[in-house]
């Protein structure tokens, strides 16, 4: 058998000494059953009585214990089954099964082992045979018939009327939303609210004043919530952006809305500043990072200070009067 003989038979010649040399094991291997269907199994038990000082060694399924269609399940380890003074009964299954039909001959069961400075392999004496037979089917008794055909049934009103109501709902609700954001929409453009009153016009820089007092006055990372904080500072840093110099920066990166704010006309101390809340915040919400109270009340001024900076001036918006001169700064 391939790759048999190779057993760690080098520790014989160091382990017996003299004496007599005990009679050869014998070794009796069964195969049970020896007549089963596809896929069912079939166990081989084999028994080795020998003495004590003698070693021995089985083969694995896979040096050709089994040859063609059939696969090994499971095989339990060599154990002591008896034990009678120096002699002792060893046992080792093999629980195999097969998905091909035939006739499998495994032959004598060899074992190969060792006594003092002989080995040799011994064999079982019976050999081992095993017939692995299909489901027979008797055609002429048998009629095959083609796959039979779905069948077509009615449509009954019942099956649908409930989707079609829940449908009916969904779309009355969801129309009923779409003219609301319409006239939300609509007033917004035409500057009147949804009743018909003017809405009154907010210059971006007022608003993102307020809205930067209101996040002050929060008090968001005196109760730990740091990353809520950076997040609305530079949520309101952003939307100023865009409602001063037209940026989306709402859909920008960091880096991308300091490429889009390269061209304006920011003094330096504006631009280090709009970096410092921009790269803070991105360390805070994506690197866990904790600055300290007196950062943040740093940053928190770098942004009113660049909203005051970079506001838009009367001559520029072509009014008489400057649009929310009358806000104070905080102290």
């Amino acid at each position: 058998m391939k790759r048999f003989a190779i057993i760690l038979f080098a520790l014989l010649s160091a382990a017996f000494g003299g004496g007599v040399r005990a009679a050869a094991p014998a070794v009796r291997a069964e195969l049970n059953p020896d007549t089963v269907l596809i896929g069912d199994r079939f166990s081989v038990e084999v028994l080795i009585e020998k003495d004590m000082m003698q070693v021995v060694a089985l083969p694995s399924f896979g040096e050709g214990l089994a040859e063609g269609g059939v696969e090994l399940v499971s095989e339990s380890p060599l154990d002591t089954l008896e034990v009678n003074g120096r002699r002792q009964v060893l046992r080792k299954r093999y629980e195999m099964t097969s998905f091909e039909a035939g006739n499998y001959d495994f032959g004598r069961f060899p074992v190969l082992y060792g006594d003092k400075n002989v080995t040799d392999t011994l064999y079982s004496q019976a050999p081992l045979h095993v017939a692995v037979q299909t489901f027979p089917v008797d055609t002429q008794k048998s009629t095959v018939y083609d796959i039979k055909a779905p069948e077509e049934a009615p449509l009954m009103v019942g099956e649908f009327a409930g989707y079609a109501a829940a449908g009916t709902v969904l779309a009355l609700v969801l129309a009923a939303l779409a003219v609301l954001v319409y006239r939300r929409l609509r007033a917004r453009r035409t500057g009147a609210a949804a009743d018909g009153a003017p809405l009154p016009s907010v210059p971006p820089h007022v608003r993102a004043i307020q809205d930067l007092e209101a996040l002050h006055n929060r008090k968001l990372w005196q109760s730990g919530r740091v990353k809520a904080y950076y997040t609305g500072l530079t949520d309101i840093v952003r939307c100023y952006l865009g409602g001063r110099y037209g940026i989306n920066a709402m859909e920008m990166t960091s880096d991308e809305i300091m490429r889009a704010t390269a061209p304006l006309p920011l003094s330096d101390k504006n631009r280090r500043d709009l970096r410092g809340i921009l790269l803070t915040a991105d360390l805070v919400k994506f690197a866990k990072h904790e600055p300290d109270g007196e950062e943040n009340e740093k940053l928190y001024y770098a942004a009113y200070y660049f909203v005051e900076d970079t506001k838009e001036l009367p001559g520029e918006a072509g009014a008489d009067e400057k649009a929310g001169n009358d806000e104070e700064r905080p102290r």
